[in-house]
């Protein structure tokens, strides 16, 4: 009987061997979990995660093995080289949980061979012995395909290990039990459902032309449909990702708008305003950001319009690691920790509301209310959205699974997420990105290892049968040259426009989901961008990061980020993703601007765009409304208390503005003037104009009523600098002259 073989080469486990037969295979888990297959003791606990990876078997191809790095924190290693994601693991290839963590080699030990009976042809076995084996070259070449050959023959006098004594063991008559006829006509049907199995996944993925994934192309990480040897997912971020700059039919998609602002210190730290590792990022229903701040164990709260500062909360609750972060339309903050599979939830402050020490509270203190959804078995929670009516819809990455539950956390038993093809295959392969499009009914998954998002119904969970990125085979499955790099992760709704990060390449790409052709294209179908990009697929923000801080590998370097000698965010300048995950969008109703965060993870920051500069690049009509003279209610308000005679004479700034902003500005409350009611700077968006009383001190305040006394209505005949006794007996004396 066939059975894996884990040889351990280091670690407490080294020199032992662990065996698993093949008959009712279906996966092997690594990690320090208790319900591991293969457990590692907690000694290792600093470099191995608690689930840290998978090896499977390829259905379609049994002699086909898959390794799996499940988002561990210190990676997976095949021949000294970090995988991402899913690749082909080889009999001999060494296998390494964790940078200096424990190694083993695999391989598989074919079931005991009956041709024994024909004319041999000496050949060398597992286990060193001579065995026979048919000569044919058709034979030979179709048995290679179901058993490959694991290790090399054992050389002279090398120790004999217990696998082989037991080999040994077993009697020749039993070994060659079998007539030789019925175990090639065995063969050769497994051969032929192998072979039609590939001939039909080759005509699945080859779509339009573009070459299907490769047994070469998976063993180095490569995605389904990308260009083999060229988009190498192994180095994403690094030497890989660089390679999509390169890629003249990509690169000329680029949209050239900076970013608007910058969060954090671009280094790991501890402080108020630092990161280490911002992963979901979320904006409440009042425009506040909220960011999890993973290794810190907190959520941090942030004004984009100003890059305040606000608050930070969730001290001594999160237990695992925090991922995505979502708000509710009552203001609650719920937050997924994909280790214990829960979410916590936080509501803000009532007003007057203590904390334990008597203290008032601040009005970003929110507060713990318990945690959501621990009971409902996710593998690996991940993404989260919340819809207007307050349902909850949360991802399991590992289920390739949707859930939606109740405004009361309750689970919504009328939603049933189609989840599986006819063919038995999820239409989902890892998927943590998640949005909503309430007006057009759709839900986005981000389908990571397909590089694609898929679409569903928001209401019912069905298939809608739509990719974006891609297009369809003959199986309705993504094929074409992709428009995503690599692995697809946040996603966001802005403008009627659906934005996704390509983390593989540093991308923020964007798509008009007013235009059909945004769904089931690939970026041969879109051919070249014009000046104002009239198609589906927009084209994408950002650049690939100059210096890769995600290669964990890299020690050296990973000690000069470690003692501040290398700062991610002065190598990398804005803009420059390293790893980018969450995304998320806010439209001001005040001013129309739409904040676009997105959450710059190896290089310990969030980015901020701006619809506004994203739209002028793309060439589009982007209406941005004019502040009123009163800029908002607290500003209205002051200038309701000043004098009367100060209300038609405004804005004076305080005289401890800059000098180039000090000018006096005269925007009457009645006659608004043209170019501050159709072309507002932008300026006047994120830092709108103070106006009178308002940022002000006292004596700037003086200063506007003084001014304000000097000018009353003129109507150019008499003298606005003349004032009192003086102006009347100047217009007087005006009325007496003109008198017939």
């Amino acid at each position: 009987m066939e059975r894996i073989v884990l040889a351990y080469l280091s670690g407490s486990k080294a020199n032992q061997e662990e065996k698993f037969p093949l008959r009712d295979f279906k996966e092997i888990t690594l990690g320090r979990d208790p319900s591991s297959t293969v457990r590692f003791s907690e000694e290792a606990g600093t470099v191995v995660s608690r689930q840290h990876a998978r090896i499977t078997r390829n259905i379609a191809l049994p002699s086909q093995f898959f390794i799996t790095d499940l988002d561990s924190r210190n990676g997976t290693f095949i021949n000294g080289q970090r995988i991402v994601g899913t690749v082909i693991i080889k009999p001999g290839d060494v296998v390494q949980c964790g940078a200096g963590g424990p190694e083993f080699r695999f391989s598989v030990e074919p079931e005991t061979s009956p041709l024994t009976a024909e004319t041999p042809a000496p050949t060398a076995s597992l286990f060193g012995q001579s065995r026979a084996q048919p000569t044919s070259p058709d034979f030979t070449r179709l048995t290679s395909s179901i058993s490959p050959v694991v290790t090399p023959a054992r050389a002279p006098n090398a120790p004999v290990s217990a696998a082989q004594i037991e080999q040994l063991k077993t009697p020749a008559a039993t070994r060659s039990r079998k007539p030789w006829i019925v175990g090639g006509g065995v063969l050769v049907v497994f051969t032929a459902l192998a072979a039609g199995w590939l001939l039909y996944r080759g005509a699945g993925t080859t779509g339009s032309g573009e070459a299907g994934q490769s047994g070469a192309a998976l063993q180095q990480g490569v995605l389904p449909n990308a260009n083999p040897g060229k988009y190498d997912q192994a180095n994403q971020s690094g030497e890989g990702a660089a390679e999509v700059e390169k890629d003249a039919e990509r690169a000329a998609w680029r949209i050239e708008a900076a970013p608007y602002l910058v969060l954090g210190a671009g280094h790991p730290g501890k402080t108020a305003s630092e990161f280490d590792k911002p992963d979901g990022v979320a904006f409440s229903p009042t425009g506040l950001l909220f960011a999890t701040d993973a290794k810190n164990r907190r959520v941090q709260v942030w004004d984009v319009k100003t890059g305040t500062h606000l608050a930070e909360f969730g001290h001594g609750v999160f237990g695992g690691e925090i991922v995505d972060i979502a708000t509710t339309p009552d203001n609650q903050v719920l937050i997924t920790d994909q280790t214990l599979n829960l979410a916590y939830a936080f509501a803000p402050p009532t007003p007057g509301a203590l904390d334990d020490k008597g203290r008032p509270l601040g009005p970003y203190d929110y507060q713990f209310k318990g945690t959501r959804f621990g009971e409902q078995g996710f593998k690996k929670l991940g993404g989260i959205a919340v819809d207007s009516r307050g349902r909850v819809y949360a991802v399991d990455a590992h289920r390739n699974d949707v859930h939606r539950f109740n405004p009361d956390g309750k689970l919504d038993k009328t939603w049933k997420f189609e989840k599986t093809r006819a063919d038995g295959d999820t239409y989902l392969h890892g998927c943590e990105g998640v949005a909503i499009d309430e007006a057009a009914g759709n839900l986005f998954i981000a389908s990571e290892k397909d590089a694609v998002i898929e679409v569903f119904d928001w209401e019912t969970g069905a298939y809608k049968h739509q990719f974006v990125g891609a297009i369809k085979d003959a199986s309705d499955k993504p094929a074409g040259k992709h428009v995503f790099f690599g692995s697809v992760e946040g996603l966001a709704i802005a403008q009627r426009h659906l934005l996704a990060v390509d983390e593989s390449a540093g991308h923020i790409q964007i798509f008009d989901l007013a235009r059909p052709d945004a769904f089931n294209t690939d970026l041969a179908g879109y051919a070249s961008p014009q000046p104002n990009r009239p198609a589906g697929y927009r084209g994408f923000l950002g650049h690939a990061p100059l210096v890769n801080f995600e290669d964990k590998t890299n020690l050296e370097l990973q000690k000069q980020v470690k003692t501040g000698a290398v700062i991610p965010g002065q190598s990398n300048p804005p803009g420059y993703f390293c790893s980018p995950d969450s995304i998320a969008s806010y439209t001001d109703q005040a001013s129309g601007e739409t904040y676009i965060a997105i959450a710059d993870q190896c290089n310990y920051r969030l980015v901020v765009y701006r619809w506004s500069d994203i739209g002028k690049a793309l060439g589009l009509a982007v209406a941005i409304k004019s502040p009123p003279p009163a800029a908002n209610k607290t500003e209205a308000k002051s200038q309701a208390a000043l004098p009367a005679v100060n209300k038609s004479a405004v804005a004076v700034k305080s005289r401890n503005a800059a000098p180039s902003r000090s000018k006096i500005a005269s925007a009457s409350a009645s006659r608004p003037t043209s170019a501050s009611a159709s072309r507002p700077t932008s300026a006047s968006v994120s830092r709108p104009t103070s106006v009178t009383g308002i940022k002000s001190p006292v004596k700037g305040a003086d200063t506007a009523k003084a001014a304000g006394k000097g000018k009353k209505k003129f109507n150019g005949d008499v003298d606005p600098g003349l004032s009192g006794k003086k102006a009347k007996k100047a217009k007087k004396e005006k009325k007496v002259k003109t008198k017939p």
